[in-house]
């Protein structure tokens, strides 16, 4: 699980990203002080889990504000409102659009943390062997089996199924991360799923419904072996 914590306090960051990696679930934890740093990184595709987010900024702008645009940046990361002012925020919190997952008090309790981050591993667990998309204004679950391969478009990603393409605004290294262990890197612009290679051939990829894909140079020595490896297994 990857984890940002956000809040102008230093000493808050500090003690929940301690805190956090006392967890085997959280491998990555990344602190902001400043949101335009955060928002800025978003765009440069780092992409979490779930992010922490503290309410009381002491600005016009409120957590609140700011999980609602990351809810429309990227629906799926997961929020856990973090805050000194329980009573004052609780009854704005459900006002404006968020992926809430949670909602801790500082200070923070470990074992309150922890039935949170347990929380987020189940809700996680919900959706495993599915492909999370949002394409314009829908979100779309696909299962694994049902992608043949996806293809990288101009900072796009097209998802192509046996019946129908979806493209969607979300960039190829980002969709990777959430991808089952079926499917193949075999060039900087395409992922197959190893379910239905036919045959690998040369510099490319033939798919069952004749889809032809191309291997790069670069990864065509493990892209062959992981395929060998993956037929192996499922034999």
């Amino acid at each position: 699980m990857r984890a940002a914590i956000c809040d102008d306090q230093p000493e808050t960051l500090e003690e929940l990203k301690k805190m956090l990696l006392q967890f085997p679930s959280v491998k990555k934890v990344h602190t902001y002080s400043d949101m335009n740093t955060f928002w800025a990184v978003l765009e440069d595709g780092s992409y979490y889990d779930v992010v922490f987010m503290d309410i009381d900024w002491k600005q016009e702008e409120t957590g609140i504000d700011f999980a609602e645009k990351l809810y429309r940046q990227n629906p799926y990361i997961r929020l856990v409102y973090v805050t000194a002012y329980a009573l004052e925020y609780v009854e704005d919190i459900f006002l404006k659009s968020a992926n809430l997952s949670g909602f801790l008090s500082k200070p923070v309790k470990q074992e309150q943390l922890a039935r949170n981050l347990n929380k987020i591993e189940e809700e996680r667990s919900e959706v495993f062997g599915k492909l999370l998309l949002h394409c314009q204004s829908s979100h779309i679950a696909i299962p694994f089996h049902d992608i043949l391969y996806l293809e990288s478009k101009l900072h796009k990603t097209n998802v192509v199924l046996r019946d129908r393409e979806y493209l969607c605004n979300e960039r190829m290294e980002k969709l990777k991360e959430r991808l089952g262990g079926q499917f193949l890197s075999c060039h900087k612009s395409y992922v197959v799923n190893m379910e239905y290679i036919q045959e690998f051939r040369g510099n490319e990829i033939i798919l069952v419904r004749g889809d032809i894909i191309p291997v790069s140079k670069r990864r065509h020595k493990e892209a062959r072996d992981l395929f060998f490896s993956y037929i192996s297994e499922h034999i």
